[in-house]
């Protein structure tokens, strides 16, 4: 029998698999050359996903027809439209600044999801949760206010918007996560990967007809990747939830940082400066109060 302390260490694994999924995801339009636009990666996501999807769904020999059968499809839409703008926001932010800064920021999605379900959902919060939102959003506020005065190196993809559109990437992603929220309650996750990843496809098919930029074969297959890529970090975070409580393994959602980080010195030979590690030391430090916040009573 697995011991309790065998399968934490399973859910963590879990978690940091789903962190480095998601940090390459990320990292796609940055090692592209910034050839190939955001939108179209994100399409490439959804299309390989849905495919990715449906494939296991026939393995498991469960009808495409009764998962997609239901009368939440509002819904769905506009989790795909969400979806889709967070994906093609943070793709695109994340190719024209660092990638650590880009994954830093893209952490303020659990600020922004708390204030969300404080709105939408009536949940309530306490001192502490308001106090480590303030770390985060003052963590962000270095890292944006570093990337924009930083000088410019022609050698590197730059643009002055790009930390704007990583704040409204992870905005609009905590608007999926409050209504994947909503939708769990009632619908299997492969029903939810099914409606999201088609709807976005269809969402997508009409502005590919004019926005598709030819890219080479081999380029093409790798991106493709990317669909079964985000499909396997869901599933890791699921399989992770299964196995041991949120609160205990949250923190090793910030591994998504060092990641990011690795990946640019690898790939890119670049390294964050100072005011990033201090806006990132930030984030994690509210995030980590977060974690340890006791929910109301």
């Amino acid at each position: 029998m697995i011991s309790r302390l065998d399968s934490k260490a399973m859910a963590a694994f879990w978690v940091l698999g789903a962190a480095f999924a998601f940090s390459l995801l990320y990292a796609s339009g940055k090692l592209t050359g910034g050839l190939v636009p955001a939108i179209q990666i994100v399409f490439i996501r959804y299309f390989s996903g849905f495919a990715t999807v449906s494939g296991i769904a026939l393995t498991r020999r469960q009808p495409l027809r009764d998962l997609l059968a239901g009368g939440r499809r509002h819904l769905h839409l506009l989790r795909a439209c969400c979806g889709v703008g967070g994906g093609a926001c943070s793709i695109w932010g994340a190719t024209y600044m660092p990638l650590a800064d880009a994954s830093a920021l893209a952490l303020l999605q659990g600020v922004f999801t708390m204030g969300l379900a404080v709105m939408l959902l009536r949940e309530r919060i306490v001192l502490l949760q308001g106090v480590a939102a303030g770390f985060c959003v003052l963590g962000a506020l270095i890292i944006v206010r570093g990337n924009t005065g930083a000088p410019v190196d022609p050698d590197a993809l730059s643009n002055p918007w790009a930390p704007l559109a990583m704040l409204a990437g992870a905005f609009l992603t905590a608007c999926e996560v409050i209504l994947i929220k909503v939708l769990s309650r009632h619908e299997s996750m492969l029903s939810m990967l099914l409606h999201v990843n088609g709807f976005a496809t269809l969402l997508l098919s009409g502005a590919m007809l004019f926005l598709w930029v030819p890219v080479e074969p081999l380029t093409l297959a790798l991106l493709c990747l990317i669909g079964p890529m985000a499909i396997a970090g869901q599933m890791c975070n699921v399989m992770a939830y299964r196995i041991a409580d949120a609160a205990w393994l949250a923190p090793f959602t910030y591994a998504s940082v060092a990641f990011a980080a690795l990946i640019g010195w690898v790939v890119f030979g670049t390294l964050p400066g100072l005011t990033a590690w201090l806006g990132t030391a930030l984030i994690v430090a509210g995030g980590l109060l977060l974690i340890r916040s006791k929910p109301p009573a």
